[in-house]
């Protein structure tokens, strides 16, 4: 979980520390030129100079050093500044006059501290535990003393937060905080608001995007009181001791304000709304001279509870550093450092391996256009090749449509002849029957009427077949624009006896689409077809069929699927080879006159085993799961061109 103020404090340390990094090397460079400057000017004036007054001089300019080193200690600053002056500068003076160190304080907010710190201007820091921490990191602080707190006599639990509202304010847990209107002087403060925020997150509550109605007010923090007084918010997020030094100082009355959820800590003389932590922290930087920190902290140290500066400090005492374990785990909770990434370090670490990634790459971009261009010969080379092949195939087509022709010919050429004359004789007979019959009916039989003019239909169709049958192998095709829909509805009423005959109702899956066909051979086809499929079920306990339409891009796709026996492996293999069949009285050419009119329509015809159909997928496209499958049967696949056949 990240939450916002994650980068606000550690993080902007880290940032801060690269950004000035260069600006403090070149201050080192010349405070050594300074200094350097200064000795060879004081060494040619001594050899000027009467050897009395040398011996002088010289005690004068190191009185002069003594002097003029500063040492500059960093306050950090929650309150007015010229608070914080007087809180600390007794104790500093004290220790200035006992080590003659010329001690500098200066009230610092929090990221003046940061910018003091990263330009090394500092030479002591006094800070609460949570920024030490965070500092140790680049800017190598040390922490060498915790204060004793005036509350406590604990140096571990000096520190907590409190939750400040009205008398008549009452709630039951953090929770009832969502509503209210929350106010706290920084995301930055430690006891102000880290600590509430670390209490918020450990009940799973994130302070920024469950508490809608919190605002940073700013510094100082007493001021946070008077809003609270005034009405103007709910309830104050400040550090503990705040509540109970106002009413000492008389500027609250007692009852006027309470802390909410208040938790006692044996010895702590103050109320909080959680727990507690190490107070103030005294540290050095990593370019203070360790004599100088040691005659400092010996100062310090000497310092107890009846001495003024510790009274004006608001302290017991300084003691040795103590276990900061809990402000590790305070920032755990908060997601900052050392437990978020430093992500401008690893960039800084990752940069050499970026290089090297990036030639790598660069290598990797000149073989890719190198082999790019053997693949764009390649193509051109396969292009070229193909375009050869189409030709061949082209040819090979042409000699196959010639060879089928012939076939065709040859097939039923004499078949033609002697159907033509056996069939034309007895069908005219029965068109004399039916035409001799209607002109003796009456005009109360117009059932019997319509009868023998539906017999006379299909007696000019059957000749109008033995003719088309005739001129087959002599003439070509005539092809006219024709739905496919209605061309298999025709077809099913022409055959509906055939399939009342075994109760079976074919599952339509059609819809309107437009083909340029021979329309009589093409139902020469479908006929052949659902004739096959039904003689195929005529024992079935229960027959069923399906017929489809769609298309893709290029072609029409018509599916006949049945639940019939099926063929064999070997069968299916020869269903298009003339004289092969599974009919006792079969001739064998049905399927063969079939595939080679929808051939010469520039088509295809495929048939599959039902059982092994998935594999062969053939029939998903538009259909999906709406198209039923049969665990046994045949399923036949035609595919015809959509664009006119030449």
């Amino acid at each position: 979980m990240k939450f916002p103020w994650s980068n606000s404090s550690a993080l902007e340390i880290e940032r801060q520390v690269y950004l000035r990094r260069g600006t403090r090397i070149g201050l080192k460079v010349l405070e050594q030129a300074q200094r350097i400057i200064l000795s060879v000017a004081l060494l040619l004036f001594g050899f000027i100079c009467q050897a009395d007054l040398a011996v002088a001089s010289d005690g004068t300019r190191q009185d002069y050093g003594k002097e003029k080193r500063k040492y500059t200690v960093g306050a950090l600053a929650f309150a007015d500044p010229d608070v914080v002056y007087q809180r600390w500068a007794p104790s500093l003076s004290r220790v200035s006059a006992q080590t003659g160190i010329e001690l500098v304080l200066i009230p610092l907010r929090p990221d003046e501290l940061v910018e003091r710190v990263s330009k090394n201007a500092l030479d002591f820091i006094i800070g609460n535990a949570l920024i030490t921490v965070a500092l140790k990191k680049d800017y190598g602080v040390s922490h060498l003393l915790t204060l004793v707190p005036l509350k406590h006599a604990n140096p571990e639990q000096a520190v907590g937060t409190a939750l400040i509202a009205r008398e008549s304010l009452e709630i039951n847990g953090l929770k009832d905080l969502k509503q209210l209107k929350l106010i706290s002087s920084d995301p930055n403060a430690f006891g102000g608001f880290q600590i509430f925020a670390g209490e918020l997150i450990n009940r799973g509550i994130n302070p920024f995007k469950d508490l809608k109605h919190l605002e940073f007010v700013g510094f100082p923090q007493d001021k946070l009181l008077d809003h609270i007084v005034k009405g103007s918010a709910d309830v104050a997020i400040l550090p503990s001791c705040v509540l109970e030094s106002a009413i000492a100082q008389g500027r609250l009355e007692v009852g006027q304000l309470h802390v909410l959820l208040p938790q006692v800590h044996p010895g702590f003389d103050c109320q909080t709304s959680g727990s507690l932590y190490p107070g103030y922290a005294f540290s050095k930087l990593g370019n203070t001279d360790h004599q100088i920190a040691r005659q400092i902290v010996r100062s310090l140290l000497d310092i107890d509870e009846l001495d003024t500066e510790a009274k004006l400090g608001r302290y017991r005492a300084w003691s040795v550093p103590v276990e900061d374990s809990q402000v590790f785990n305070l920032l755990k909770r908060l997601e900052r450092w050392p437990f978020v990434t430093n992500w401008q370090r690893l960039v800084e670490r990752a940069i050499p391996w970026a290089l090297v990634i990036a030639v790598i790459l660069l290598l990797g971009y000149f073989h890719h256009l190198r082999v790019k261009r053997l693949v764009i010969k390649r193509t051109q080379a396969l292009s070229d090749e193909m375009t050869q092949h189409k030709n061949t195939q082209k040819a090979l087509f042409e000699q196959q449509k010639q060879f089928y022709r012939a076939q065709r010919i040859l097939l039923t050429g004499e078949m033609a002849s002697g159907i033509a004359h056996e069939v034309n004789q007895p069908l005219a007979g029965i068109r004399y029957l039916a035409q001799g019959s209607i002109y003796r009916l009456g005009d109360n039989q117009s059932e019997l009427r319509q009868a023998l003019t539906k017999m006379l239909q299909q007696v000019d169709r059957a000749q109008k077949t033995v003719k088309r049958f005739r001129q087959f192998c002599q003439q070509p095709s005539v092809y006219q624009a024709c739905d496919l829909k209605e061309l298999i509805e025709d077809t099913l009423n022409l055959m509906q006896p055939d399939f009342n005959r075994i109760d079976l109702k074919p599952q339509l899956f059609l819809w309107p689409l437009t083909v340029n066909v021979d329309a009589s051979l093409m139902q020469q086809v479908f006929v052949n077809l659902l004739r096959n499929a039904l003689d195929a079920m005529e024992t079935s306990p229960d027959p069923r069929m399906a017929i489809a339409i769609s298309n893709d891009s290029a072609n029409a796709i018509i599916t006949f699927s049945d639940a019939g026996t099926g063929l064999s492996e070997t069968a299916l293999k020869r269903l298009f080879f003339p004289f092969e069949t599974s009919k006792a009285n079969g001739l064998g050419l049905g399927m063969v006159v079939c595939k080679r009119i929808v051939e010469e329509h520039g088509g295809t015809i495929q048939a599959f085993n039902n059982q092994t159909l998935a594999a062969a997928d053939v029939i998903e496209r538009d259909l999906n799961s709406h198209f039923p499958r049969f665990n046994t049967g045949l399923t036949i696949v035609l595919t015809l061109p959509l664009t006119e056949t030449k």
